[in-house]
């Protein structure tokens, strides 16, 4: 992203002026869904520190171990390359909400439109009656297809339980114009001073998507503010993937396996 794009989402007349999200005592749990290692500091940092603030239940349903982030990365050093991420992320969500459990799915990373039945299964059986539950996923129209993936198995799991759904977008804060956001679609969440530090220490945690000073201050610049932007999508909730699944998700494990 360049500096103009950075100041260019600050500037614009919704940025930081939007309804509030409303996080209130009618919700008793957070289930947050990443499609990758940082989308959950990056998109939903905030809202995490918030909700284990208020003695919600903060649980991270982590989909893949982002081990394609990097293409040149060989396929023998990938392995490396995901314990390295999947400990970056036990680091970042523990700086949010200290205690909270990451449970690893371990799908194919940049492959899960093959395996959204099985997410979104996965994550109905996960939120059961989810009344007062708020889900909080990818954006189903962020530029990532990793990040629609996962946000269309989300939103078809909370539809499924009765939980509410909140999307927090990535990729289209790090690449796209600001004219491309959904602004009447979006809710805010204003973040105390407190908030705000717990979410950039959460997003330098993962070192390894930051390894430069510059990449970094291009990703606080706009990401580290005192609001965080989420959509909220109207129904109806797309129907599930219908093609046969050729890779289904293993079983969960920790994140710190």
């Amino acid at each position: 992203m360049s500096a103009e794009q950075v100041g260019g989402l600050q500037d614009h007349p919704r940025w930081g002026r939007l309804p509030d999200l409303g996080l209130d005592d009618r919700y008793d749990r957070l289930v947050v869904v990443a499609a990758h290692p940082d989308d959950e500091s990056i998109g939903a940092g905030g809202l995490i520190a918030r909700a284990h603030d208020r003695g919600m239940q903060v649980y991270v349903a982590l989909l893949t171990a982002g081990e394609a982030a990097d293409p040149a990365v060989t396929d023998g050093s990938r392995h490396a390359l995901a314990r390295m991420r999947l400990a970056e992320m036990e680091a970042a969500v523990d700086l949010l909400a200290p205690g909270a459990p990451v449970v690893f799915l371990g799908a194919q990373d940049g492959h899960l439109d093959e395996c959204e039945p099985q997410i979104s299964a996965y994550l109905t059986e996960t939120l059961g009656q989810g009344g007062r539950t708020l889900v909080a996923a990818p954006w189903r129209e962020d530029p990532h297809p990793d990040h629609r993936s996962a946000g269309r198995a989300a939103a078809t799991a909370a539809a499924a339980a009765g939980a509410r759904l909140v999307e927090f977008p990535v990729r289209l804060w790090l690449d796209a114009d600001p004219g491309e956001a959904p602004w009447d679609r979006m809710v805010q969440l204003s973040l105390s001073d407190a908030e705000r530090d717990r979410k950039v220490a959460a997003i330098g945690a993962h070192a390894s998507q930051v390894r430069s000073p510059d990449v970094l201050r291009s990703r606080l610049a706009h990401l580290a503010g005192t609001v965080e932007h989420h959509v909220l999508e109207p129904a109806p909730v797309p129907d599930p993937v219908s093609d046969p699944v050729s890779a289904p998700v293993s079983d969960p494990v920790s994140a710190e396996s």
